[in-house]
């Protein structure tokens, strides 16, 4: 008997819908080389961590712990308008997703991200 591997559609859902959407909503024309480098690492490093998240609980980790400390590495080194646009759009995104919707503590931690961001000057 084969036993099939289900994956919470959420888990790549988070990257194609919520990230790569944000990301293709957002006007980067102006940036320098320098700067679409670290865009791209940025977007590198949230990508990359889809790779451990087995369930939508190391999501919410990973939305908890990671996801605000990479928006202030990135502000750091990018105009803070665009990466904030970029990382807000992310959440947006992602709270209309019915994965989202349905599950609260997943819908709370992207509230909670959203305050962290819009608090960060």
């Amino acid at each position: 008997m084969m036993s099939t591997l289900r994956i919470e559609p959420i888990l790549y859902k988070f990257i194609r819908c919520c990230l790569n959407r944000a990301y293709a909503m957002v006007d980067d024309s102006q940036l320098s080389a320098e700067e679409r480098y670290s865009l791209e690492t940025v977007l590198s490093r949230i990508r990359s961590s889809e790779e451990s998240w087995k369930s939508v609980n190391d999501l919410i980790e990973f939305i908890k712990r990671d996801f605000v400390s990479l928006y202030e590495d990135a502000i750091k080194r990018l105009p803070k308008d665009l990466v904030k646009e970029l990382f807000l759009k992310t959440i947006d995104l992602c709270m209309e997703l019915e994965e989202v919707q349905a599950n609260e503590e997943l819908k709370r931690a992207l509230e909670e991200a959203r305050q962290k961001i819009l608090s960060i000057s």
